[in-house]
């Protein structure tokens, strides 16, 4: 059956991670994903490119991220699904949904932790700084005015992450994040949602990035030592199964690339968005 929802955001936001190859994703996920509810369409500005305050195209992010919490004010949606674009994009869901579900689970499936702030982050784009601001830590514009925190540690599943900073392996060791590697994956595939109720609010983050990139070579960053991509669809299966799951977002996907996309629509499927093939 598929993922019933109030709303679908199209959000080619490409100015988080500086890279145009995945605004173009955002239409081609939109073009793999039915849906009944009608779309959202979130205007990306263009502006140039440039770094203030630690971070690379922040206005561009910025008013993206306005956008976007502007339309989820007017709409205030139960269910979201977000189609990227970056992996900044669906901040504003996260954010709407955690406070109208308390107690959300947030499963972060992606090969980045995305724990940085302006002041550890290598690289200065926001894509990397995503859950850190969910955190409510780092840049206002990311955070929301005033910031404050949309999630706790405690409320954050990090699922298939293996490419961290140093000071983001040091923030999941010190708020005790829970982190299943790739490996756990392949062994148990319902690991993730061990301790979590039954029937619990889930909200899945899904970057492509987080399978191996020699089975899926179509994302911004790809990252080497990741699951394959059936034993990450497995996995979404059973979060979705376990939970009552009212947000989903699919970021990171540069269709550009050659690719296999039979692994895509697969992926897309065990999260309920299209009808099994």
């Amino acid at each position: 059956m598929v993922w019933q929802r109030d709303v679908d955001l199209v959000i080619p936001l490409w100015q988080g991670a500086d890279d145009l190859r995945v605004a173009a994703g955002a239409a081609e996920l939109a073009r793999l994903v039915p849906t009944s509810t009608g779309r959202l369409h979130v205007a990306v500005p263009d502006a140039p490119r440039h770094t203030r305050e630690g971070i690379r195209n922040l206005d561009s992010v910025a008013d993206t991220l306005h956008r976007t919490r502007d339309r989820l004010a007017h709409r205030d949606p139960h269910r979201v699904l977000t189609l990227g674009g970056d992996c900044a994009c669906d901040i504003p869901a996260v954010q709407h949904l955690a406070a109208r579900h308390p107690g959300l689970t947030l499963y972060w499936v992606d090969a980045h932790a995305d724990l940085n702030t302006p002041r550890t982050s290598p690289s200065g784009t926001a894509h990397g700084m995503g859950l850190r601001a969910l955190l409510g830590e780092g840049h206002p514009d990311m955070t929301g005015a005033p910031a404050r925190p949309a999630l706790t540690p405690a409320q954050v599943v990090l699922v298939g992450t293996r490419d961290l900073d140093p000071p983001e392996r040091d923030h999941i060791t010190a708020h005790r994040i829970a982190h299943h590697h790739p490996g756990d994956l392949a062994r148990h595939p319902h690991a993730p949602t061990a301790g979590r109720p039954a029937g619990s609010p889930a909200y899945i983050h899904l970057d492509l990035d987080v399978c191996d990139p020699a089975d899926l070579p179509a994302v911004g960053v790809p990252a080497p030592g990741g699951p394959r991509p059936h034993h990450v669809a497995q996995t979404l299966a059973a979060i979705t199964a376990h939970h009552d799951v009212v947000g989903v977002a699919v970021c990171e996907y540069a269709p550009v690339l050659e690719h296999d996309q039979r692994h895509v629509t697969a992926l897309l499927a065990a999260l309920d968005l299209t009808a099994p093939a």
